[in-house]
């Protein structure tokens, strides 16, 4: 994501300035001790860019980070933005991620977002919806409070799915407890027993996740495919 070592021909001098960062980026704006230090934007080759604050030449504080890049391999093209906290140039904190896939027609065949709080550049707790080209459209995942829900379908009447049992796939997880089922019937007859068990016992906890699913339901109109 870019390194902020700054090249031996940088100057330290005024509070706002110019400086040009090893691996051929550039910066500009407030500088202390010849480092990116308070408000300013870098720029990499290649269209990453950084806008936001920065601590003793690192990205900390808020700030906005978009990539855009395309795979040779496959002609996909990518558009990463990220907006929220920063501490020692990763992704800290609270913060909102998403992430466009185009085709070489230029048309949307992926979409996703990742909000809540981050650790290391990586989602530790909160949601993410992923919206792409697939049978089901969406899949849905919710990480805290020691539980983790999955959910995959459509993007509408999440909550009276999750009562009659008609998500394509669901699972929970909570402490020592894991339920997951899908909506194919399991060829054996004690298979589907457990099928049934797992859909009968999520039923049971409709209450204490119909605040993800309406979650679930809010995030999926964030990322379109158009």
């Amino acid at each position: 994501m870019g390194s902020f070592a700054v090249a031996p021909s940088a100057h330290a001098a005024q509070a706002k300035q110019a400086l040009t960062l090893a691996g051929g980026g550039t910066y500009y704006g407030q500088v202390e001790n010849g480092l990116p230090d308070g408000r300013g934007t870098a720029k990499w080759p290649g269209s990453k860019t950084y806008s936001g604050e920065f601590a003793n030449g690192k990205r900390s504080g808020t700030g906005k980070y978009i990539n855009e890049y395309k795979e040779a391999d496959t002609g996909y093209r990518y558009k990463i933005v990220y907006t929220g906290s920063w501490a020692n140039d990763r992704m800290s904190g609270q913060g909102v991620w998403t992430e466009k896939r185009f085709d070489g027609d230029g048309r949307v065949v992926s979409n996703k977002i990742r909000t809540g709080v981050f650790a290391n550049n990586m989602l530790s707790s909160g949601y993410e919806v992923i919206h792409a080209e697939a049978d089901p459209e969406y899949s849905f995942t919710y990480r805290g409070n020691a539980m983790t829900l999955n959910v995959m379908g459509s993007n509408e009447n999440l909550t009276s799915s999750w009562k009659t049992g008609s998500l394509f796939s669901a699972s929970y997880k909570k402490g020592s407890v894991s339920r997951s089922y899908s909506i194919f019937p399991e060829e054996s007859a004690a298979k589907e027993r457990e099928r049934l068990a797992s859909i009968k016992y999520l039923q049971k906890i409709t209450a204490q996740v119909t605040p993800h699913l309406q979650k679930f339901e809010q995030l999926s109109k964030q990322v379109p495919l158009k």
